[in-house]
């Protein structure tokens, strides 16, 4: 009824010799050696018996001279921002102020807290027995 009941006799090894090896396992056997080797075009690694057709792949696509796509550039084009994507943002603060400035406000509000009218000191809290 379907149960596939016939397999579960056999042993795992029997199953496996059962298996019908892939077309990529056909084009494409698994390495023969453990040993790595480094590929000298994009430093990734390889096995021994790889690297050479590895090789000859990496050196044909490192050898394509596409330019970059730039979706930017391509959103830009018809629109009135087109006119300003070469133009150089320059922001009127600067970075590099920024301790000094933090600085000046952490000494202004200390002198504050110092200076401050008797009104305005924080009251103790008075002790309620009831």
């Amino acid at each position: 009824m379907g149960s596939g009941g016939s397999k579960k006799n056999l042993e795992p090894e029997d199953k496996w010799r059962e298996r019908r090896p892939s077309v990529h396992e056909l084009t494409n056997p698994p390495p023969q050696s453990i040993e790595l080797v480094l590929c000298g075009i994009c430093n990734r690694s390889f096995a021994r018996d790889r690297i050479e057709r590895h090789m000859d792949v990496c050196a044909k696509t490192k050898k394509n001279d596409r330019q970059e796509f730039d979706m930017k550039e391509k959103r830009l084009i018809g629109t009135e921002a087109a006119n300003y994507k070469d133009v150089e943002y320059t922001s009127s603060s600067t970075k590099k102020d920024w301790k000094k400035t933090h600085d000046e406000i952490i000494k202004n509000i200390r002198a504050a807290k110092k200076d401050r009218p008797a009104t305005a000191m924080p009251k103790e809290p008075e002790l309620v027995i009831g």
